[in-house]
């Protein structure tokens, strides 16, 4: 992305000496002796949720990450908490997430488009899976092309955004364990791809004009980047706009000394967030309410795509969000992943806020880009209300993403032992069972 996210802006003020590899845990939570504090690695969480925990702690929190040169922050791609890596795969790539780099960073270069291109077999992306048995050719336009390393060995797990310039609608797709990645059903028009994988410098691909019915492939290879490693306590960036700093502050008399209607929907630099946004995550409905009065824009969307409706944390309400719906908040938007409010509702533990979002229409089995829905991502999570919630709202119990997992699945793959026996009591099957049928 262009712009940086709240995630890219947080910093460690003072770097922990411990070492990540003596403290006691997984690989995403770990116990440090020496601070006697709880570590989360970012690195090992998916973009949105380490966005879910750093918003949810407030700044409070001890963190370990990765980052890029540029500063920006390794997370795993949206449709993997893990990825394996096949024996074929980049050793640079494999090693990325176990040791700290300190590599030259260089650009990459870009291959040449091919047309009426003959797609290969079992090709696993985010947008699909495709067999043997499917025809080679899709309506509508389409993109592929293998990664890989200076080296020439393929990268699997890179993403691959693949931006349409006229609409603004982005796809996200991820390259399989042979550095393939693939995109179907693309419209005519002209596009950008942003590359990047852990370990490696991004790359952008831009001004590809893609006709109707046209396969373009496009081999890339990525350079490594330098990537440093920071264990310490978070520290969260302060709004520099007057207004987004009282609402984060929760002062009610001094935003309401400083509000106007111009001032409303302003977006502060430093946090990238608004006032609405920051007095929703607060719980504070006596501020959310005094900042619509005042024009606050409900559909208002940040760097990602989000509104304030896909920012209700566990200190939200049922009635904030009746509030933003009465406001003209529009439940069915989607952020530059695809998830909808209630995809983001399913992974916070506020079942009323989920309940809300059902009542007022929105879609229970909507699905995200990586083909994810509701259920599945409540069903990972471990969170048993919010999964009571969506079955009793009609949920697909066996729907698959675009790696053909259910959300028996992802409750079995995160040992969700009680989501796992609550969703085999109302029916629930895994892929392979439904694949030998």
């Amino acid at each position: 992305m262009s712009a940086k996210d709240l995630l890219d802006r947080i910093t460690v003020k003072s770097p922990c000496e411990a070492s990540w590899d003596s403290m006691i845990g997984n690989e995403q939570v770990r116990f440090c002796e020496h601070c006697n504090l709880t570590v989360h690695d970012l690195s090992q969480l998916t973009r949105k949720r380490a966005l879910h925990l750093v918003r949810a702690s407030k700044g409070r929190l001890c963190i370990r990450y990765q980052s890029r040169p540029d500063g920006t922050l390794l997370t795993k791609p949206p449709s993997q908490e893990l990825h394996r890596i096949a024996q074929r795969a980049s050793r640079i790539a494999a090693g990325a997430f176990s040791a700290t780099l300190s590599l030259s960073s260089t650009a990459g270069a870009h291959g040449s488009p091919i047309s009426a291109l003959s797609l290969g077999s079992d090709l696993v992306s985010v947008e699909g899976r495709i067999g043997s048995s499917v025809q080679p050719l899709f309506s509508g336009a389409s993109i592929s092309g293998t990664i890989t390393d200076p080296n020439g060995a393929v990268i699997p797990g890179a993403m691959v955004n693949i931006s349409n310039v006229t609409t603004g609608q982005t796809r996200v797709v991820i390259s399989n364990d042979e550095g393939v990645y693939q995109c179907q059903s693309l419209e005519a028009g002209t596009y950008s791809l942003t590359i990047q994988a852990p370990g490696f410098t991004s790359s952008e691909i831009k001004d590809i004009v893609l006709q109707s019915d046209t396969h373009m492939q496009f081999n890339q290879m990525l350079e490594v980047g330098e990537i440093r490693a920071t264990v310490g306590a978070m520290a969260m960036p302060e709004p520099s706009n007057p207004l987004v700093k009282a609402a984060l502050e929760d002062d009610l008399q001094v935003l309401l000394a400083l509000l106007t209607r111009d001032n409303v929907n302003e977006r502060d630099k430093a946090t990238g967030t608004t006032a609405l946004e920051q007095a929703i995550q607060n719980g504070n409905r006596e501020m959310v309410q005094v900042l619509l009065s005042a024009g606050a824009n409900a559909n208002s969307q940040n760097e990602s795509k989000q509104t304030a409706l896909m920012m209700m944390g566990e200190e939200a309400t049922a009635d904030i969000a009746w509030d933003l719906i009465h406001s003209g908040a529009k439940i069915h938007l989607k952020d530059n992943e695809g998830d909808t409010a209630l995809i983001e509702a399913a992974m916070v533990n506020n079942v009323s806020v989920l309940n809300t979002l059902l009542q007022a229409g929105a879609k229970v089995d909507e699905k995200n880009e990586a083909g994810q829905t509701a259920l599945m991502l409540a069903a990972a999570d471990g969170l048993n209300k919010n999964v009571r919630a969506l079955i009793a709202a009609g949920a697909d119990l066996n729907a698959r993403d675009n790696e053909n997992k259910t959300s028996l699945s992802y409750a079995k793959q995160n040992d969700q032992a009680r989501v796992v026996k609550l969703l085999l009591s109302y029916g629930a099957v895994e892929w392979v069972q439904l694949k030998s049928q």
